[in-house]
């Protein structure tokens, strides 16, 4: 039979007033293609790619631009400049200055975006965004991030880098049922966790518009 697929709970959920309806579905990797090279989205759709350091989110950013034409870049650099250096020096962050990814749905612009926010409240900012965000968490244990990191960089993370570690899995807080997104697994390649995320997001885009 088919192997299990590479994600562990997709969840979805409509994005406005009535309360929400959210679903949970696990997905098996045969089914879909995930491949939304053709499609023209009716809203701008912002792809929120979120892990601790080492997890994969780059090379899982580049293969998800590569199948769907959207425009890539991190969170910061979709930021204004004054906002980049009001986050730097700890200053108020306001609602104005969050606009930044709606600038980008307003010109149009699906997104694919590399966020450093591994908690709810960064994942709030983004979904006050125009267009349809949805995340998608590249999830992996302590040791499975530390085997990926000395795979690619020949050494296992030295003390600092342990300690960056243990803050970011302690800031970390896993997606919730009312946040459209899919938690997927580090150990898998690229072209699947792409495959599996582009799945996850078809469906939750329909549930949206039901």
């Amino acid at each position: 039979g088919p192997s299990p697929g590479p994600w562990l709970t997709g969840v979805g959920c409509r994005q406005r007033p009535p309360p929400p309806f959210c679903f949970r579905a696990t997905l098996e990797a045969s089914k879909g293609t995930g491949d939304m090279t053709t499609v023209e989205p009716a809203q701008a759709v912002h792809i929120v790619l979120m892990g601790v350091s080492g997890s994969g989110k780059a090379a899982l950013a580049e293969e998800l631009v590569r199948r769907t034409g959207f425009t890539g870049a991190t969170a910061e650099e979709l930021q204004p400049a004054d906002v980049r250096v009001k986050m730097a020096d700890g200053r108020f962050v306001s609602p104005d200055d969050r606009d930044w990814l709606t600038d980008q749905a307003r010109q149009g612009h699906s997104t694919v975006v590399v966020s450093l926010g591994l908690g709810r409240r960064a994942r709030d900012i983004f979904r006050e965004a125009e267009g349809f965000v949805f995340f998608v968490h590249v999830e992996g244990t302590h040791d499975v991030i530390r085997e990926r990191i000395r795979q690619q960089t020949g050494r296992v993370p030295d003390g600092d880098g342990e300690e960056v570690l243990r803050r970011q899995y302690a800031e970390l807080e896993r997606l919730r049922a009312d946040e459209p997104g899919i938690r997927v697994d580090a150990t898998r390649g690229p072209g699947v966790l792409a495959e599996a995320a582009l799945a996850a997001l078809s469906v939750a885009r329909r549930a949206g518009v039901d």
